[in-house]
């Protein structure tokens, strides 16, 4: 009988039913997009490759044919991922399919050439386990080529296709590089199929070198072409450059002057020394520097590294470098730079540790003190107002969030959360020591003498003792721990029209082109009319612009839920503008009732414009589009004895980061706060104050008032309860101390005695334009004394 020629299409069919089953009913992979395309491609390059090379063992065989029957195969997986939409609905069915043509589908046409070429090797006795042998060996590769030697957060691959970047980016950053990349995989397979004719003894023999050369070349162009990312090519484009005693700063030095950058760099030193302190010394022991890269906004660092939102360290490269969004320092220098430390004791190679519990539940453990809730509060919290769980529960839950699987599928802040607050009871309790040194295996039993569930239940119990949380933390609880995972998400990657307008806007706005960015704002309301980011920036662009009956009518139009704090601050500077201050300072009064109690900068700022609010021409100055500099200017012109044009005169000098003057300012400033405010108004004002007054202190290198002031701020925060801000406080008052301490002075930013013949910013490329800094005065201002 002869042979049943469509054999070997039916297992390739059933293999890929056998796959579209198992996707089906696993969050994530059940959606037409990179992910399920990316499990695809790396199935369809085995599958078909497989097929392909039992197909060319007859010498009829044509490659059209087999590679046309191959890619008809897709449809199969294909078509079982757009029926379960049924289940799991896709928002972004245009890109999953563009994602779907790009990985299996120039996957296909690479594992066909490739079988067709070892096909026509005469000596190679199994083609079949050399093309497995060659995928497997892309697969890991691949990555640890583009990961391991590049400072970079996604991976272009020939057989999978490529990882865009971190999981806990909800926008995936599609670069140019994608599509160069892919292209380079084309190549190779006509280079395949080119060099399986010549030993057939068919085609052209110019045409193989030819396609070598082109390929050769995209190689030698990978960095233009976005294919790589290395360290040279992001300092390069950032161009600014401050060198401090153990970080190399980059950011974009268009956007960051000479003032920002010795900020940043005050930050980074003061954050490593809180760390290095915690962990009682620095692994400092090479002396190697740490690059920290800051990007002026996802665009720009999705564009250059992969990871357009989410901050990363990546441990395993040989530099120690932290990459983050230059607007996120505040909140995650000290968490990424627990990272860097943690290096040492991680696992050889990898420098981490192999459970993704630990390796975040130390960085988190580490973080330097801040005003919000701590992971503690926010465990309790949540086990006493979710029916779902209870503290036992966490405790028991410890083991799984260990491992990867456990922790990635889990909600990431309650994860956070819970594993910070577990890291931090372990290395309260028993040390630094034992933390360092079960930091890379998880070996809990043989460095703390006891299982883990023993370690947990403790930790459970010490919960427990401490039943009393901060206020803030039912709230930090409700917006966080509610968010759904990426697992868990509807249309996952799916970014909605309004928010397309949205973030177009925005880029319009750094280009400074108003007109464009107003008409995108509006947009995006009419795709969504609650939008209420949209709603926010449209309405500080009127109040540059003077509108402030047009901002009046545009807020009122919103129900009561709708208004967020700033749309009803923005609405009450305009009923100052109007001439209706009791109207306003209700609505201020209300802004600030829905303000975090932890928002110490944002409250104290919505008192003083409450304060002010019978002031029109102090608002329109607070409102203008001027920069932070040019405001206080315009208000030294007032009255300058009244103490609430003071008070905001030294807020601006602050946001402009003159702290010299913004102390001065600060030494000699009278109680703004109206007597008929409530006590409490005027408690949270003088904490406040006193916060303030240490950071221009701190900032501005004047170390026995910032001592004065940090210690009069904790003794404040002691009175009010506030443990978390005491102890930010009491950082402060150290951190002074380390500022008269001489040799000791380049922790906090300045040139250590090893650098004192370099300056401070070594800036590299254009000069920033200060006229393209905008400040919103009601917007609480980033940097290492944020209070």
């Amino acid at each position: 009988m002869p042979p049943d020629v469509d054999a070997p299409m039916r297992r390739v069919a059933a293999a890929y039913l056998a796959l579209g089953l198992l996707l089906a009913p696993v969050p994530l992979l059940n959606v037409l997009q990179a992910e399920s395309a990316a499990v695809v491609a790396l199935a369809a390059y085995f599958i078909s490759g497989a097929a392909a090379v039992r197909a060319f063992g007859a010498r009829s065989a044509s490659v059209g044919r087999v590679l046309a029957r191959q890619e008809a195969a897709l449809l199969v997986p294909l078509g079982m991922l757009l029926l379960a939409q049924f289940w799991a609905p896709n928002c972004t069915l245009g890109q999953g399919l563009l994602f779907y043509a790009l990985f299996p589908g120039v996957t296909v046409v690479f594992a066909v050439a490739l079988a067709y070429l070892l096909r026509g090797v005469p000596s190679l006795v199994h083609p079949g386990w050399v093309l497995g042998g060659l995928g497997l060996l892309l697969v890991g590769g691949g990555p640890l080529y583009d990961l391991g030697l590049h400072p970079q957060f996604y991976t272009y691959n020939h057989v999978f296709g490529g990882v865009l970047g971190p999981i806990y980016d909800e926008q995936l950053a599609v670069r140019p590089g994608l599509f160069a990349f892919r292209g380079l995989t084309l190549l190779w397979a006509l280079l395949a199929l080119l060099v399986g004719h010549r030993l057939r003894g068919r085609g052209p023999r110019w045409a193989v070198p030819a396609c070598a050369l082109l390929l050769g070349m995209g190689y030698v162009f990978s960095v233009p072409l976005g294919i790589n990312t290395t360290a040279a090519s992001l300092q390069e484009r950032l161009g600014g450059h401050t060198r401090t005693a153990h970080f190399d700063l980059y950011y974009d030095s268009t956007q960051v002057d000479a003032p920002a950058a010795a900020d940043l760099a005050a930050a980074h030193e003061a954050h490593y020394d809180w760390v290095r302190r915690r962990l009682e010394h620095g692994p400092d022991a090479k002396g190697a520097r740490i690059q920290s890269y800051l990007y002026p906004n996802p665009d720009v660092k999705g564009r250059l590294t992969g990871a357009r939102t989410t901050s990363v360290s990546p441990v395993w490269l040989d530099t120690p470098q932290v990459h983050l969004l230059r607007d996120r320092v505040s909140q995650s220098l000290g968490h990424e730079l627990a990272h860097v430390v943690s290096r040492p004791y991680g696992l050889p190679g990898l420098r981490a540790s192999w459970a993704p519990g630990l390796v975040e539940g130390w960085a988190v453990a580490l973080e330097p003190p801040s005003p919000g809730p701590s992971p503690d509060d926010l465990v309790r919290t949540a086990a006493q107002s979710d029916t779902t769980t209870t503290l036992a529960a966490e405790a028991e839950a410890v083991a799984q969030r260990l491992s990867p699987w456990g922790f990635w599928l889990g909600r990431r802040a309650v994860s956070y959360a819970t594993m910070g607050s577990f890291v931090r009871y372990l290395l309260d309790q028993y040390g630094p020591a034992r933390l360092k040194r079960v930091y890379a295996w998880g070996n809990f039993d043989t460095v703390y003498g006891r299982p883990l569930d023993t370690l947990a239940a403790e930790w459970e119990a010490h919960l427990r003792r401490a039943p009393v949380v901060a206020r803030d933390a039912h709230g930090v609880v409700a917006r966080r721990f509610a968010r759904p995972s990426l697992f868990e998400t509807e249309c996952p990657h799916y970014v909605p029209p309004a928010r397309q307008h949205y973030q177009t806007a925005q880029r319009a706005g750094r280009r400074r082109d108003t007109t464009r960015r107003e008409r995108l704002l509006k947009e995006a309301l009419g795709a969504r009319p609650g939008y209420a980011a949209a709603h926010e920036a449209l309405a500080r662009h009127r109040l540059a612009q003077g509108r402030a009956s047009a901002v009046w009518r545009q807020v009122d139009t919103l129900s009561t839920t709708a208004q967020t704090a700033a749309l009803q601050v923005a609405q009450a500077d305009a009923a100052a503008l109007r001439g209706a201050p009791d109207t306003a300072r209700a609505l201020y009064a209300r802004a600030r009732a829905q303000v975090p109690s932890h928002a110490h900068d944002l409250r104290a700022r919505l008192t003083l414009r409450d304060a002010t609010a019978d002031r029109p021409a102090v608002v329109r100055v607070l409102t203008s589009g001027d920069s932070a500099a040019a405001q206080a200017r315009r208000l030294a012109k007032r009255i300058p004895q009244d103490p609430r044009i003071r008070a905001w005169q030294a807020v601006r000098w602050m946001d402009a980061r003159q702290y010299r003057r913004a102390l001065t300012l600060w030494e000699r400033l009278e109680v703004p706060v109206p007597a008929t405010r409530p006590r409490g108004w005027r408690r949270e004002w003088e904490l406040q104050h006193a916060a303030w007054g240490a950071t221009s202190a701190l900032r501005g290198n004047a170390g026995n008032a910032a001592r004065r002031w940090a210690a009069q701020a904790a003794r404040k925060a002691r009175v009010l309860g506030d443990s978390e801000r005491t102890l930010l406080f009491e950082w402060w008052k150290r951190r002074a101390m380390d500022m008269d301490a001489g040799p000791r002075a380049g922790r906090l930013g300045r040139p250590s005695p090893n650098h004192a013949s370099r300056p401070l910013v070594q800036a590299h490329g254009r000069s920033p334009d200060p006229s393209r800094r905008r400040d919103d005065p009601t917007s609480i201002p980033h940097g290492p004394c944020d209070s």
